[in-house]
Parts: structure tokens; sequence; C-alpha cells
């Protein structure tokens, strides 16, 4: 078995540790790479092993060190290339299940009646999925598509009379820092609570963060790559979703938003809890 990391963020560390841990010795000898190690990565091709990638810049050196073995990702958000780079592969998703974040998010604020929701073209399926978890949850959700990070703050602004709740999620073409502080400050000023992706934006403004839980991302790693090695691949999905969520919020936001005490700051949902 090859690990082989992105070792880009100290997430993509995190859950690579966790992968190992989850892997039994007796059962996987695991040898770890880092995506530049170009002459260690070499020795991999012709071997037969599985990889596990942990991170975009992880796929495209694996699939350039062993272009047909099978592989299994995680950590990489817009995945249809990885998918597609060569011999069999199968991921996991990035990104907590919407349903999830959502039922977390309407836990901290009952009177969530109106969310907005801005991707570029390529979070099309996030926002369809986002529209599932807000009909199954009586939610009105607004999706709109923007091209850029300065039409996402245009589009925010147009939408912002209209909506008691902004969902940011990830998306390079749609967001930047920029962007990010100019929402947050416009949703601030304007009473609208923002559900986000990363908890460094809790201090700028957002109300809650929902991010993948390093332990749940490996498991269900893990529960790939068994049935990728033991060949039971016919109805395995080529992306796996995950089952669990860390959310974290800004009490002092909710406190001034008006919303019920928040009995605990940091905590993890699991599906079907």
């Amino acid at each position: 078995m090859a690990l082989v990391l992105d070792p880009s963020t100290a997430t993509h560390t995190a859950i690579a540790d966790e992968i190992e841990a989850a892997l039994p010795p007796r059962q996987y000898r695991v040898e770890r790479f880092t995506a530049g190690a170009t002459e260690e990565l070499a020795t991999l091709r012709g071997r037969a092993v599985t990889v596990v990638a942990v991170g975009p810049s992880a796929v495209k050196a694996a699939r350039a060190a062993a272009p047909m073995a099978p592989l299994v990702f995680c950590q990489v958000l817009e995945f249809a290339d990885a998918l597609q780079a060569g011999g069999p592969t199968w991921g996991v998703q990035t990104l907590p299940p919407l349903d999830l974040q959502l039922k977390s998010w309407l836990a901290v604020d009952p009177s969530l009646r109106t969310i907005a929701l801005i991707v570029s073209e390529s979070g099309a399926a996030l926002a369809d999925e986002a529209r599932r978890a807000a009909m199954s949850r009586a939610t009105d959700l607004l999706v709109e598509t923007s091209t850029s990070d300065r039409e996402t703050l245009y589009l925010f602004r147009r939408l912002a009379a209209t909506v008691d709740g902004l969902w940011l999620l990830p998306d390079n073409d749609a967001l930047s820092p920029q962007a990010l502080r100019e929402i947050l400050s416009y949703a601030s000023s304007r009473g609208i609570g923002v559900l986000t992706f990363n908890e460094a934006l809790l201090a700028r403004g957002a109300l809650m963060t929902a991010t993948a839980v390093p332990a749940d991302v490996a498991a269900s790693v893990a529960h790939v790559v068994e049935r990728v090695v033991a060949g039971r691949t016919a109805e395995l999905p080529s992306m796996t979703p995950l089952s669990a969520a860390e959310l974290a919020v800004n009490t002092g936001l909710a406190t001034s938003l008006g919303l019920p005490p928040v009995a605990v700051q940091r905590w993890v949902a699991r599906e079907p809890d």
C-alpha cells in the first residue's frame, strides 16, 4: 500500500496519519511518500500496489508514478479530473454531507428560513445536493451562479434583503480572500448568519463552520481500500460520501443575532444522529 501525501496543509497531514492508523498492519504494509518525492515514487512503477492519495498534487504524483495502479483519493474538492486520471480510481468526498451541515445550522438558528447559495459552474453538483438538503428541511434555497469573486459579492448584496442565511462552499472560481472578507463584513452588518467551510472565518464574522472529521475521512478511505483490495468494486460508487461533520460556532455573534444560547461551541454531528 502506497500512501502519497500532498503536504500543503496541516489537514492533509492529519488525515494521512489517520488513514495510516486505520489500515491494519497485519493486512497492509504501508509505504508513505510525499507528492514531490519523484525519485522515491518512481519505485512504484510496475509494482503490484494499491495507492491512497491525499490532496490534489498527490493524485497527480501518484498517477505519474503508477498510471494503472488502483487509486483511492481524498481531499480533492474538484474531483472530476482525478477520476479520469488513469487506471481504476475511486474517491472519498471532501465536504461533510450538506444535509448534515444544514441540519446542524438549523439547530443553532431555528428561525432560518431563506438561504442564499452562490457557486460557480463548477459547483453545480454541490448546488444540486444543497437543493435536496433544503427541500428535505423545508428551507428555501436561492441559488445563483457566479463567474468571479466580484460577481459573487454583487449577487450577495442583491440577495441580502431577502435572505436570513448565506451558505458559503469552497469555490476558487467564485470566491477569493478579499471577497470573503467583504461578504462576511456585509453579512454581519445586515444580521445574516453565514455557514462556511473554514474555521478561521469565524473570527471574520462567520456564524458557523462545518468541516470534515479526519477520523471519518480515514474510516471512509479504509472502507474503500478494503473493497478495492478484495475486488468487490462492482457496486462501489466512484465517490463515497462522508458521514460526520465537525461544527464550530461563533457564540458571540450568535448572541448578537438573538439566537438561542449555544450549549457547546464545538461538536461533531454524525449521520444518522
